[in-house]
């Protein structure tokens, strides 16, 4: 029978423990993969170096768990490597070039991108402002983070004339849905720079307007109906 020594196996172990960590880091992100970002996004970059976090004080350590905002000409600043162009990049293209960038530092740089667009929240939410979020956040998360609805759980019948206005084009979605079970703000659809607005209880909207119209063409309906069996 055949021994093999200590050091063999930990080389097993942190072999599979890599792939391990490899594997479940960019799965979770690959539907995200071909997100395109563009100023006012921002990332959140996870570097590795190899299956590890980077040991405090390393030159790669700098650039763990940290936001970079891309500014107005779609560049980040990654301190000593200087402004990074990224505007117009996919997730994966951001991945690979960043990769590039912190070779020399690392025997194996791995990083993780997620991608932060930026949503203004308006209307009866806690705290309305203008914030960024990462498409998997849930849209249940991005409400509470927003400090909730006015009215509290008397507030989420608002959901029903919630609306995402995007550059001059209303769109409604099915919200009520959304935060039961709180589906991703991308499944949702939501996109950067997008408005979503939910309206005051005593503003009238287009969805409201509607049902009055439809409820007032009901009773002319019926009335014609009730006439003509006269």
């Amino acid at each position: 029978m055949r021994f093999y020594s200590k050091k063999f196996w930990q080389s097993i172990y942190i072999l599979g423990l890599f792939t391990i960590i490899s594997s479940a880091s960019f799965a979770q992100d690959e539907r995200l993969n071909e997100i395109i970002l563009g100023p006012g996004d921002a990332i959140h970059l996870s570097v590795y170096d190899g299956a590890f976090a980077p040991v405090e004080g390393k030159f790669i350590s700098i650039f763990h768990d940290k936001i970079f905002i891309i500014n107005g000409f779609g560049q980040i600043d990654m301190f000593t490597l200087g402004e990074i162009k990224i505007a117009g990049l996919t997730t994966e293209e951001i991945r690979v070039l960043l990769t590039e960038k912190l070779k020399p530092y690392a025997k194996e740089p791995m990083i993780i991108v997620r991608p932060l667009i930026r949503i203004t929240l308006r209307g009866e939410f806690g705290q309305p402002g203008m914030y960024r979020f990462g498409l998997d956040t849930s849209f249940w998360d991005m409400i509470q983070q927003a400090g909730g609805l006015v009215g509290g759980l008397d507030g989420i019948s608002a959901l029903e004339d919630m609306f995402i206005m995007r550059k001059e084009q209303i769109i409604y979605k099915d919200f009520v849905e959304a935060i039961h079970s709180a589906t991703s703000i991308y499944e949702l659809g939501i996109e950067s720079g997008d408005e979503v607005v939910v309206p005051r209880a005593n503003r009238p909207t287009f969805r409201s307007m509607m049902r009055y119209f439809q409820f007032g063409m009901s009773l002319i309906i019926l009335y014609l109906t009730l006439l003509n069996q006269s």
